[in-house]
């Protein structure tokens, strides 16, 4: 025969050798409820609106599928909708409120398959009062014919908190820190969720920044968000009228060297974001109704402040900033029946592309929340989108995707016409240098073994040597050549032989 086809299969799984992961896909993002029966479906580029959803909150809420993208439940921090949109069992009562800032937070536990911990927490009453603070319950997914169970409900964690909760990944790619910050002080208390369960007796406390007191409520209110790299966090403090940017230490969980982005008087800070690579911070005003943009990749306050670009004064309160797989944020926009996107969050100043009124949510409408999730899912999200498959479709973390090179019979010569497929990779791969590459090829069973052995070895050998010449630091690269031993179909036809005929992608953190 005169060719051979090579499937190239990317592998965007994050893992650690030689030790269990937990696996941060990306499709467990990929529904939104939020609002006023507001829902948005991630399956498509642009989102699809959806209106099946029974959710009606003020503020927080979240939601979780599958890492195949299919609805699980959601929540308002009070009551547990299944997939079929009804009360899961034993799912009304939680102690979140619908008017928290981030009244839940839903974290799969690290190596089950099943169990899912809802982290709630309340709100701080006008007095001050704060009556259930941080408590969790846990969902087995798999109860209820799939519909899910609540099997153990309001488990306190810690009760003088404010209204804030987000989590990201473990160092170890396998746990998630858990953070919130308390009430009446500056102190920042961040606990492990592990294959054990919620880690009570280790919580870290970080004193660090300004205090959010306790002589009014409304300092308790505003958005906490990590990086979805893991390495900053910030914190809005409304009735401050301030942003805090900090250093975060995935490893110990501590949070460290506050820089304060103070906003004009009473404009009420609110939502906050990153963008997915790490180097911007996007945050909104309620009563101002301003969209900013700050540049904080030079860690330097003087820097970040005079990098600050207003990007829009919509004509309502602004609220809630997320990010989505899709490697947007996504603004939401008090009682209106659209959301605002900023396009190329990446990019700096206004290159990044606000577009209001983006999404038309039809006869729903948003509120000050969108839905809290663990911010490791959307990692390299946006730079995810320089790979195309090729039906077209956008590569996610935890999937795979395949594209057709054909090689001359018995060579190892990559041919011009397949330069642009590994150009996405170049791309992606510049755009994200906290990524390493291993390049692996294989064979199908024709042949000798010592040969398929040294075939495969060439080929991967190329791909690597393409990448580098394309200006990838070979130490961020690993080639390795397996020949027939690890099919992916059965080598039974001439159509399966060519899908084992391939070479395959690992990406990873390094």
């Amino acid at each position: 025969m005169k060719h051979l086809f090579f499937t190239l299969f990317i592998f965007a799984n994050i893992l650690l050798l030689g030790m269990p992961t937990y696996v941060f896909a990306q499709g467990e993002s990929n529904i939104w409820y939020f609002g006023n029966k507001g829902g948005l479906d991630f399956s498509t580029n642009p989102p699809k609106v959806i209106t099946d959803g029974i959710l009606s909150t003020t503020e927080g809420c979240a939601t979780i599928s599958n890492q195949e993208g299919q609805l699980l439940f959601y929540t308002d921090g009070i009551s547990v909708w299944n997939k079929e949109h009804k009360i899961m069992q034993n799912g009304a009562g939680l102690k979140g409120n619908v008017s928290s800032t981030q009244s839940a937070i839903i974290v799969k536990k690290p190596l089950s398959k099943d169990l899912y911990y809802i982290f709630t927490v309340d709100v701080v009453d006008t007095k001050g009062v704060i009556s259930n603070g941080l408590q969790y319950s846990i969902v087995d997914i798999s109860k209820q014919n799939g519909l899910g169970e609540i099997i153990e409900k309001n488990v306190p964690v810690m009760r003088s908190v404010t209204e804030r909760i987000t989590g990201v990944r473990h160092k170890n790619n396998r746990d998630v820190w858990i953070i919130t910050h308390l009430y009446g002080n500056n102190t920042f208390s961040t606990f492990l969720l592990t294959d054990k369960g919620v880690d009570t007796g280790k919580i870290i406390n970080s004193n660090v920044g300004l205090v959010h007191s306790s002589d009014n409520d409304d300092n308790s209110i505003g958005y906490l968000k990590v990086s979805p790299n893991g390495q900053k966090l910030a914190v809005a403090i409304k009735l401050q009228d301030a942003f805090q940017l900090f250093d975060f230490n995935y490893e110990t969980g501590e949070v460290k060297n506050p820089i304060t982005i103070k906003q004009k008087a009473k404009s009420f800070s609110y939502g906050l974001e990153f963008s997915s690579d790490g180097t911007k911070l996007y945050t909104s005003n309620i009563f101002e109704k301003g969209l900013y943009q700050y540049d904080i990749s030079s860690g330097k306050e003087t820097d970040i402040m005079a990098s600050e670009t207003q990007l829009a004064i919509e004509d309502n309160f602004l609220g809630a900033l997320q990010l989505a797989i899709d490697g947007k944020i996504y603004v939401s926009v008090h009682d209106r029946n659209y959301l605002g996107v900023i396009n190329h969050p990446n990019k700096k100043g206004k290159d990044c592309e606000y577009t209001s009124k983006a999404i038309d949510l039809g006869s729903a409408k948003a509120q000050l929340g969108l839905p809290t999730f663990v911010q490791t899912y959307f990692e390299y999200s946006e730079n995810l989108q320089k790979i195309t498959s090729k039906t077209g479709k956008k590569v996610k973390i935890g999937e795979t995707f395949s594209k057709v090179i054909l090689f001359d019979f018995d060579k190892f010569v990559i041919k011009p016409e397949y330069f642009q497929t590994l150009n996405e990779l170049v791309e992606f791969l510049n755009a994200s240098p906290n990524i390493n590459i291993e390049v692996a090829g294989h064979t199908d069973n024709e042949g000798l073994d010592t040969k398929n052995m040294v075939l495969s070895n060439n080929r991967a050998k190329a791909v690597a040597n393409y990448l580098i010449k394309k200006g990838i630091n070979h130490k961020r690269i690993i080639s390795k050549g397996f020949g027939k031993s690890q099919p992916v179909v059965k080598n039974d036809t001439q159509e399966n032989k060519a899908l084992n005929r391939r070479i395959e992608f690992l990406l990873k953190n390094n």
